[in-house]
């Protein structure tokens, strides 16, 4: 399960949908419903709200108050930009694990090299995924179909590598 904390229609949410749907995830809005094949399930969130989850990926997408006090339960991993600092501390009060997006040496998934057609993104700290394996840091070329925000391919690449996915097309 995928939650996406965001303003409504955010251009980066609706950018990590299209790239998560297109790796078979089903996405489920208040008024929409996307089926895939795959093992991942997408939900939108506008405001604060009450997760009962074993296990998940929670995405705070807006740097915002929007979500101050919005609880985690343990099993939930957060990933957000290195730079969102409203998102990190709802993160830390939930105490749950936490993935930084962004450019800088101290995140876990950044961007090493970004051309036309292809980018790298790069995994700088081991990570286990959803069955129990390690994912060890590394660089993966994916090949670009249209043009999406920075942000939108680290966190995307994050939760494809935590559901056993390795990235290669966008």
């Amino acid at each position: 399960m995928v939650i996406l904390f965001s303003g409504r229609k955010s251009a980066v949410e609706k950018e990590i949908i299209d790239i998560l749907t297109k790796h078979s995830a089903t996405y489920i809005s208040d008024k929409k419903v996307v089926a895939g094949k795959g093992k991942i399930t997408i939900i939108s969130e506008y405001k604060k709200t009450d997760i009962e989850l074993k296990s998940g990926i929670a995405i705070i997408i807006d740097d915002t108050d929007r979500f101050t006090g919005q609880h985690f339960p343990n099993g939930i991993i957060g990933v957000c930009e290195g730079s969102n600092t409203k998102a990190l501390e709802i993160f830390k009060a939930s105490n749950i694990p936490v993935i930084s997006c962004g450019m800088g040496a101290k995140n876990t998934v950044t961007l090493s090299s970004l051309n036309s057609d292809t980018l790298l993104t790069s995994l700088q700290r081991t990570l286990t995924d959803k069955s129990g394996n390690s994912v060890f840091p590394g660089e993966y070329k994916i090949k670009l179909t249209k043009k999406y925000s920075p942000f939108s391919v680290m966190a995307s690449t994050a939760v494809l590598l935590l559901n056993g996915i390795l990235p290669e097309e966008y």
